[in-house]
C-alpha cells in the first residue's frame, strides 16, 4: 500500500513538472507575436514615405507637352534684311563647357563676315540669377536677337523672356520643351539622347569584355539630373543601361553640380577611389567625360583600352580623340549633327534678314565612337 501511494505521488510530481515546464512556453509565445507585429508595422510606415518621396522627386518629361511640329513663319515684307551692324546676344549656362563655348565661338566667326556682332555670356556659378541680369543688360543694350540656353528651369525665365519680347527683339530657345513664348526653339529628345549614350557603352562593353559575366562590369554614370528636366530626362536614359546590358553592375550613379573639366575630374577620381574597378563611365556632358577620362589616364599603369567613357553631347575638338580609340573617351552623342554651328548660325540669320524660317528646328542625334572591334578583349 505504502509502495502504491509513493508510486501515484511520484507519479503526480513528475506530471507537475512537465507542465511547470511548458507553461512558459505557452506564455512567451503570445509575446513575441505582440513584439514582432508593431515592428513590422513600423518599417513598413517608414518606408513609405521613402518611396512617396523617391517618386515626387522629378516626373519624366510628358512627349505630348513637347512641341516637336514644325511650321514656317512666313518672311516679311521687304525681306531679306541687311544685317550688317546687327547685335545678337548669346546666353549659354557654362563657358568652361567646350561643347557649348566651341559651338559659341564658330557662330560668333561666322556672323563676323556678315558685320553681325555676336555678346557670348556664360552663367557658370551664377546661373538662373546671372543670367536674369545677363537679360536685362541685354534689353538695356537694344540687341537684335537673342540665343538663350537657359542654366536650368528656363520657366523661371519666362518673365524676362517676356520682357524681351516686349522690346521688340526676337529671341530663340535652346532646348525648351514648348514653342512659346520664343519666336523659335531648337529642340532635343534628351533622352534619346541618353539612350544612344547607354547603347553605346553597352556595345564597349559586349565587343571589350565579352565573357564577362552578367552583372560584374562595373560601370558608373556621372550626371546632372537635378540640373533641370532636360538632364534629368537625359540622365533617364543612362539608366536605360541596366536594362539592355545584362553585363553591367552599377556601382555609382552620382548627381553632380558644376559643367567643367575639372568637376568630372574630381567626380571620376572619387569614384574610382572607392570603387577601383569601374571600367565605363557615362558622363553628362562633353566636359566631364574629358575629365573623366583625365583622372584615368592619372591611373598607375593604366590600359585606355579597357576603359569606356561616354558623353551625352560633344565637343568637336575631341573627335579624333575619341575615334582614335587611344584614349578612355570613346564615345558621344553629337546634338545638332556635327554642324550644330552652322545649323545655328543658318536659323539665327534667317531670322535676322526676315526671310521665311522654321518655327522648331529638331536636333537629330547621331553616335561617334571609335571602332570597338580593334579594341582588344581581355
Amino acid at each position: 500500500m505504502t509502495k502504491k501511494l509513493m508510486f501515484v505521488m511520484t507519479f503526480l510530481l513528475i506530471a507537475v513538472m512537465m507542465l511547470a515546464s511548458c507553461a512558459p512556453q505557452a506564455t512567451e509565445a503570445p509575446a513575441a507575436v505582440a513584439t514582432e507585429a508593431p515592428a513590422e508595422t513600423e518599417a513598413a510606415a517608414t518606408a513609405a514615405p521613402t518611396e512617396a518621396a523617391a517618386t515626387e522627386a522629378v516626373a519624366p518629361v510628358d512627349a505630348s507637352i513637347e512641341d516637336v511640329v514644325v511650321s514656317m513663319v512666313p518672311a516679311k515684307d521687304g525681306s531679306p534684311f541687311d544685317i550688317n551692324g546687327k547685335t545678337v546676344c548669346y546666353l549659354i549656362p557654362s563657358l568652361a563647357n567646350p561643347f557649348l563655348n566651341g559651338i559659341s565661338k564658330s557662330v560668333t566667326e561666322k556672323f563676323e563676315a556678315d558685320g553681325v556682332t555676336v555678346k557670348v555670356y556664360g552663367a557658370d556659378e551664377g546661373g538662373l540669377n546671372q543670367q536674369y541680369d545677363q537679360i536685362e543688360n541685354c534689353i538695356s543694350m537694344k540687341v537684335d536677337f537673342m540665343y538663350l540656353m537657359a542654366a536650368g528651369e528656363v520657366d523661371q525665365l519666362l518673365p524676362a523672356i517676356e520682357e524681351v519680347k516686349a522690346a521688340g527683339i526676337m529671341v530663340m530657345g535652346v532646348p525648351p520643351a514648348k514653342l512659346a513664348p520664343f519666336d523659335a526653339i531648337m529642340h532635343t529628345s534628351q533622352f534619346e539622347d541618353g539612350q544612344k549614350v547607354a547603347k553605346m557603352a553597352c556595345d564597349f562593353i559586349e565587343a571589350v569584355y565579352p565573357d564577362a559575366a552578367d552583372g560584374s562590369v562595373e560601370t558608373a554614370i556621372v550626371g546632372a539630373a537635378s540640373s533641370g528636366v532636360g538632364m534629368f530626362e537625359r540622365d533617364r536614359g543612362y539608366s536605360t543601361i541596366t536594362d539592355i546590358c545584362p553585363k553591367v553592375n552599377l556601382v555609382a550613379h552620382l548627381d553632380i553640380t558644376g559643367d567643367s573639366i575639372p568637376v568630372g575630374q574630381g567626380a571620376a577620381e572619387n569614384i574610382l577611389t572607392a570603387n577601383p574597378n569601374v571600367k565605363v563611365f557615362l558622363g553628362q556632358s562633353a566636359a566631364h567625360a574629358q575629365g573623366i577620362a583625365n583622372a584615368i589616364k592619372a591611373l598607375p599603369n593604366v590600359d585606355p583600352s579597357q576603359y569606356g567613357v561616354f558623353a551625352g553631347d560633344m565637343d568637336p575638338s575631341m573627335i579624333p580623340v575619341v575615334t582614335s580609340c587611344e584614349d578612355p573617351y570613346k564615345g558621344f552623342v553629337a546634338i545638332g549633327g556635327t554642324s550644330l554651328d552652322v545649323a545655328t548660325y543658318e536659323q539665327v540669320k534667317k531670322m535676322l534678314q526676315g526671310v521665311e524660317y522654321p518655327n522648331i528646328i529638331n536636333d537629330q542625334l547621331d553616335p561617334i565612337s571609335c571602332d570597338f572591334s580593334t579594341l582588344a578583349a581581355k
